[in-house]
This record gives C-alpha cells, structure tokens and sequence, in this order.
C-alpha cells in the first residue's frame, strides 16, 4: 500500500512538472511573440513609432517594439533578409524588389505619402546654374541613386512636365550627404533628393524646380513585415497599429509636443531644424493598387524583376 501512494505521488509530481516546464515554455513563446523588431533609417516616418513609445502606447497594448536604426539602406536589407527584423520601414521600391527576391515580404500600411503632399521630394538645381524651370533640365547632369525610388520620382517628374528622362545626364551618386554637398558646390547641375533636405537646399540657395506634391503620388514609404512575423506575430501586428494610430492622432492634433523627437532621431539640417515643420501623417492604410502597379511597370522596364507580381501578393489585409 505504501509503495502504490509512493507510486502515485512520483507520477503526481513528475505530471506537475510536466505542466509547469509546459507552461514556462508558452509563457516564453508568448512573451517571443509580443515583440516586434523593426528596422528603419532616420528619416521622418520614423515619428509615429517614437511617439507610440513616449506615450507609452505600445506597454498599454501589452508589446514590445524595438526601433533598430540603420544609417543605409543596404544595411536594413540585409538585417531582414538574415531573419533579423520582423519588419522594415521603407520605399515601395525596396518592397517590390524585396518581395520578387524570394523573401515574400508584405506591405502592411503607409508611413507617409496616402497624398502627394506628405513626404515631398523634389529635383533641386544648384545654386548658381542657369537652370529655372523644368525645361532648363534637357542637356543637364542630375544625381540620383539607380535603381531606387530616387531614380523612380526623377523619371516621373521629368515626364510630367514633358521631359524624357533620355535627355538627361543622371549621375550616380549613392549617398545623399555627397549628392547634396556636390550640388551645393556647383558640381552638378541638379539632384533629386525628399525632405528635410529639400528645404535644407532651399535654404542654402538652390532652386526647386519641381516636386511630387501636387500631381502624381510618387514618393511612398511604408511598412513591410516578413512571413515569419505575420504568421507567429498576427496578433501583436494588430496591437502596433492600436498604438501607431493614437499616436498619429496625438502628432497631428498637436505637432510643437514632438518637435523634439523628432530633431533628436531623424537626420534634419541643424540650420533649418528649428523652422522645419512637422508633417502630417496618415491613419494605417494601404497604398492603393494603381501607385504599387505604376512602380511595378517602370521596374519592369528597367528589366529588375523576375515576374512582375500582383498587388494583391504584395500587401498584407486585416491587421486594422
């Protein structure tokens, strides 16, 4: 009889561990999947997420989101092609290309541009050229980043006003800090580059000469998220954009309360920091299919993708 309770009392304990290290190892899981890592360059998209953080929006939903900083594109890239990130901030462009590279990345909503007016970028000619309108551009050097939403909005602007892209010289020059400094020392006709070094460049005396915020929406930046973390994360997606939504709220009712943020963590002229005014952002949404099938058919005619690919493959639904 002894021997029977001393039996039964082992295979109590052994179960009662068993359920235990069980429900450790859940809490683990579960505690895994309530964060989120995302990876974004300092740029102005950047702002809902600080914000979100400040007001602690995403600790009332009961997430964690780390915002990874990047100081170039190739390096996000790399970190969610090595399953580093569960997600990126960036352009419709990287998206795509992302996506037709295998990684089958989602875009899950806008950062900035739902209109031509948020997130401007613009062809600005250098200070001292003869060039004052966008005829002027015909015969003239312009320097852009290849294969990159840059070159994409330079294209579409020069052929909104009439310009073929083929009577421009475009110069490749990669990183934005050298593009602006070649122009601002009249080493080059023009450049195109977005905001704040648009009106950084105005203010240094360079001419706008034209810019994507009144007819095509062109410039969009957004969210991706990769399979594994819409798959695992489905539910903590949904709570970020809770988060992300009040504090889109919070910046447009009242835009001076974050001007800080947003000087400390985003890469604006220390000149014109003080004057630069702080956008406004749209609510979660996605783009719509026409701007994603417009960047898909000049992609295309680059020879970049392998097979175009449809807009309902590139966006993810559900998450707000």
């Amino acid at each position: 009889m002894k021997k029977s309770k001393r039996i039964i009392l082992i295979i109590s304990i052994f179960v009662i561990s068993m359920m235990l290290g069980t429900g450790c190892s859940a809490d683990k899981s579960d505690s895994a999947n309530n964060k989120l890592k995302i990876g974004a360059l300092p740029i102005e998209d950047i702002l809902p997420i600080l914000v979100a953080q400040r007001q602690g929006y995403f600790t009332d939903e009961g997430i964690e989101v780390e915002l990874i900083p990047f100081q170039s594109a190739v390096e996000s890239q790399s970190a969610i092609q090595s399953g580093q990130l569960d997600g990126m901030i960036t352009d419709t462009i990287v998206a795509i290309l992302l996506n037709n590279s295998g990684l089958d990345v989602k875009i899950t909503s806008l950062t900035l541009g739902a209109t031509p007016e948020e997130g401007r970028f613009a062809i600005v000619a250098a200070p001292d050229s003869n060039i004052n309108s966008s005829v002027d551009l015909r015969g003239k050097t312009i320097g852009i980043s290849n294969n990159s939403i840059i070159e994409y909005v330079t294209d579409s602007l020069l052929e909104e006003v009439g310009v073929d892209p083929s009577e421009v010289t475009k110069i490749s020059v990669p990183k934005i800090p050298v593009r602006l400094e070649m122009l601002l020392n009249n080493q080059i006709d023009a450049i195109t580059v977005p905001d704040p070094l648009v009106s950084f460049a105005e203010f240094r005396g360079s001419k706008i000469i034209i810019e994507d915020t009144v007819n095509q929406n062109l410039s969009q930046a957004v969210v991706i998220m990769t399979p594994k973390a819409l798959e695992e994360k489905s539910d903590t997606l949904k709570l970020f954009y809770v988060a992300y939504t009040k504090a889109v709220k919070d910046i447009n009712s009242n835009p001076a309360e974050f001007k800080d943020l947003l000087v400390e963590n985003v890469n604006i002229p220390e000149p014109i920091a003080d004057s630069y005014n702080i956008q406004k952002y749209p609510e979660p949404q996605l783009p719509q299919q026409e701007e994603i099938e417009n960047v898909i058919k000049w992609l295309e005619g680059k020879q970049l993708l392998n097979e175009p690919p449809a807009y309902k493959d590139l966006i993810d639904k559900g998450l707000y």
